[in-house]
């Protein structure tokens, strides 16, 4: 509908008017999960039996923006633990796939594996590791091996008959190991996620909160860097840290490029004095260091660890409050549009 509304030059209210109210309105072509479709020659031919202007050159610049084109690779990481990575990466994931009919692949790179129980479900990871199927640790192999291919570690979450997806490369307790014996082999992750690039629309790596060399493979693999805070002291101390170590990387990898970070995005916020005190330091942090914040943000709910255990986003889960679902649509929508999607 919001396309039909840049066609005709009025606002979605009047489409939706329009839909309601006129009995010769086209019928939708199709219906989707983010809605119903229409066939352009069916809204053009009836704009024109109503004498509405039609705006074709917006079509024109839709068509040019869907020319194939490889994933985004955007990281969402802070050198600080508990502060909701693992949630933002695994909602905005199935915003994309789910509202935006993309092609998306997770990315769990935290040994602790907190993205991979929330998109699976506790149930459903506990039968991914009793199956002995391989994990991101099989693509950090100890010396004298060679790394998995990444397509036999992919796990088909959901998949729709449009060609969007939801996908994951889980991680287990395991990586932790493997990260020891794997010192010269940074570049891995970019090699097997470039075999894939073509495959997705969206790629999100969820990193783990340490220096280390999973944060050196994430820099080499990455486009963006998405930084979440929760607007706690301990929580907002990351940010430093985070852009210390960016910095040390471009020092010592002088050839590669460095991430742009698309901003700061401040999670599980709630209206307390410490919370407001933490969200001026990181303001002040972003200003000195000239770092975009988001302007939406995801505030607490018990309804983003209630679809951790049923592996499911806020806005399939039950009893979630619709003000909390819209703020999950705003904050996807800012995301994907600040990483170029």
């Amino acid at each position: 509908m919001a396309e039909i509304a840049d066609l005709l030059g009025v606002s979605k209210q009047v489409v939706a008017n329009w839909r309601s109210r006129k009995e010769d309105f086209p019928s939708p072509r199709q219906t989707l999960r983010s809605g119903p479709i229409w066939a352009l020659d069916d809204i053009v031919a009836w704009a024109e039996s109503e004498g509405i202007d039609v705006h074709l050159d917006t079509v024109a610049r839709e068509e040019n923006d869907d020319i194939a084109r490889p994933a985004v690779i955007a990281a969402v990481m802070n050198m600080k633990g508990g502060v909701g990575k693992s949630t933002v990466s695994a909602n905005v994931g199935w915003y994309a796939a789910v509202m935006r009919n993309l092609r998306v692949l997770l990315v769990d790179l935290d040994p602790q594996f907190n993205l991979s129980q929330y998109v699976l479900g506790a149930e459903r990871y506990q039968k991914l590791l009793e199956s002995g199927e391989p994990r991101i640790d099989a693509l950090f192999p100890a010396p004298g091996f060679s790394p998995t291919p990444i397509r036999k570690l992919i796990r088909k979450v959901q998949e729709w008959d449009d060609g969007s997806c939801l996908h994951l490369v889980p991680a287990s307790l395991e990586l932790a190991w493997n990260m020891r014996l794997a010192t010269e082999r940074a570049h891995v992750l970019r090699d097997a996620l470039e075999n894939v690039r073509d495959d997705y629309d969206l790629i999100l790596i969820d990193c783990a909160p340490t220096e280390s060399i999973l944060s050196t493979a994430t820099y080499l693999a990455s486009d963006w860097i998405v930084v979440p805070v929760k607007p706690e002291y301990l929580s907002a101390i990351g940010v430093p840290l985070l852009l210390k170590s960016l910095k040390a990387f471009g020092e010592t990898h002088s050839n590669e490029k460095v991430p742009d970070v698309a901003g700061i995005l401040f999670n599980d916020v709630r209206d307390r004095v410490e919370h407001n005190r933490a969200r001026r330091f990181v303001r002040d942090q972003a200003e000195l260091n000239d770092l975009p914040i988001f302007t939406h943000a995801l505030s607490h709910s018990d309804s983003y660890p209630a679809g951790a255990r049923q592996g499911k986003p806020i806005f399939w889960t039950d009893n979630a409050r619709t003000v909390r679902k819209d703020e999950l649509g705003e904050v996807g929508k800012e995301f994907l549009s600040r990483i170029g999607l």
